[in-house]
């Protein structure tokens, strides 16, 4: 994919610009806007999300452009960030790590339970499936040490805790958790929320299946 197309910003915008092109293009498609007309915009938002991503990063910037040949010779501001120590090493000072950590982590997790669930019931997918499960493990323990109980783990939370953190990136992961309870429960009504928090009790079922194995 061509982050820039994707965007429709051109290869010498600024990241003001590519800032205001993502905010536009999430009005348009994020699946809280799209769902309303029975439209899954879901890819379609982890698209502009995953460009918006490595173009609003220096050094992703960087070296996506030297792969790929883009004319860009604009200076760069360095940063890089130490997820466990939780420190903007270039400055040393306090900061919360990238929540893109964690959406990619229950993202491959999602992957991971979509492909067991065809393998179940079967002696001949057991190796197959204790691969799953190993890597389900390791997904998991990501998004437990980040203290997002399991409840938020579905695909469709971690998208919309994605995006408003991508508007609010010095909200912590507490308080994002926070901010979509008070979204569902303003936007939902009793028996909607029902529903969907029945669908995202499933999923969890489903992950301790593979988990378990």
């Amino acid at each position: 994919m061509d982050y820039y197309e994707i965007l429709g910003v051109s290869k010498r915008a600024t990241t003001a610009e590519i800032t205001e092109a993502k905010n536009n293009l999430a009005k348009k498609y994020h699946p809280d806007v799209t769902s309303k007309d029975g439209i899954d915009t879901t890819e379609k938002m982890q698209a502009i999300l995953e460009a918006y991503t490595i173009l609003s990063d220096p050094d992703a910037r960087t070296e996506y452009d030297r792969i790929h040949g883009a004319d860009d010779h604009r200076p760069r501001v360095m940063q890089t960030y130490d997820l466990h120590e939780m420190t903007d090493e270039s400055t040393g000072a306090q900061c919360y790590p990238s929540f893109l950590t964690y959406w990619k982590a229950a993202s491959t997790l999602n992957e991971l339970v979509s492909k067991s669930l065809d393998l179940f019931g079967s002696k001949r997918n057991a190796d197959q499936l204790r691969q799953l499960s190993e890597r389900a493990l390791r997904c998991a323990a990501t998004l437990r040490n980040a203290s997002i109980p399991e409840k938020y783990w579905h695909p469709e939370v971690m998208n919309w805790l994605l995006f408003t953190w991508y508007q609010h990136r010095n909200f912590n992961t507490s308080y994002l958790l926070t901010l979509y309870d008070q979204h569902l429960r303003a936007r939902e009504k009793p028996t909607a929320r029902f529903k969907i928090e029945s669908r995202y009790r499933t999923y969890q079922r489903q992950i301790k299946k593979l988990i378990k194995y």
